[in-house]
């Protein structure tokens, strides 16, 4: 008798197992079955773990870093800008600067000058003085984020010559272990 080697069987030699989730029944063979488990289960621990994430209303991004900014150790950007806004309403705007600049601040203007350190921004004080009388001055805010906050100055000035004028600017401050290592005022 001719053997027909399309109808020709071999005999199983492993058993064939089901693998069951809820959702899905898979038939497959022993060497395999691990290998499907394995991959079922770490959809089903997907799954749960993203039912289990608080809706936030926001997408499931995949282009953000893990590791989310902070001001650091110590004060806190929201802390340090509520003093700072209360001491320069009460008229203690140096006592804010002390209390809050780190010594190696770095202070830009809105046309790009750069006052390096505490000193430097002594120097500009010492200037602002000389130059104007500030006959009413506001701060509101902070405006916080992670990183720092936000306060905007307004209020009206007088020059050496006597002429007034209303000014408006904001002030971006930058917070690292609770000092103000930065601020960059912009003319609103």
């Amino acid at each position: 008798m001719p053997k027909n080697k399309k109808n020709k069987q071999k005999p199983s030699t492993t058993e064939e197992t089901m693998v069951a989730t809820p959702d899905i029944a898979v038939a497959v063979t022993d060497q395999a079955a691990e290998k499907t488990a394995k991959k079922l289960a770490k959809a089903a621990a997907k799954a749960t773990a993203k039912a289990a994430k608080p809706a936030t209303g926001a997408p499931d991004f995949k282009h953000v870093c893990k590791k989310k900014l902070s001001s650091g150790k110590g004060q806190t950007a929201k802390e340090v800008g509520e003093s700072l806004v209360a001491l320069f309403n009460a008229g203690k705007s140096e006592e804010a600067e002390s209390t809050w600049y780190h010594r190696k601040i770095e202070s830009i203007e809105a046309d790009g000058t750069v006052f390096e350190g505490w000193k430097g921004v002594q120097e500009k004080g010492k200037w602002w003085k000389e130059n104007f009388t500030v006959l009413s001055m506001r701060a509101q805010g902070p405006y916080v984020c992670s990183t720092g906050f936000a306060v905007v100055y307004t209020g009206r000035v007088r020059t050496a010559d006597g002429t007034e004028s209303d000014t408006h600017e904001c002030g971006v401050y930058t917070v690292k272990n609770g000092r103000i290592v930065r601020e960059q005022f912009m003319n609103l």
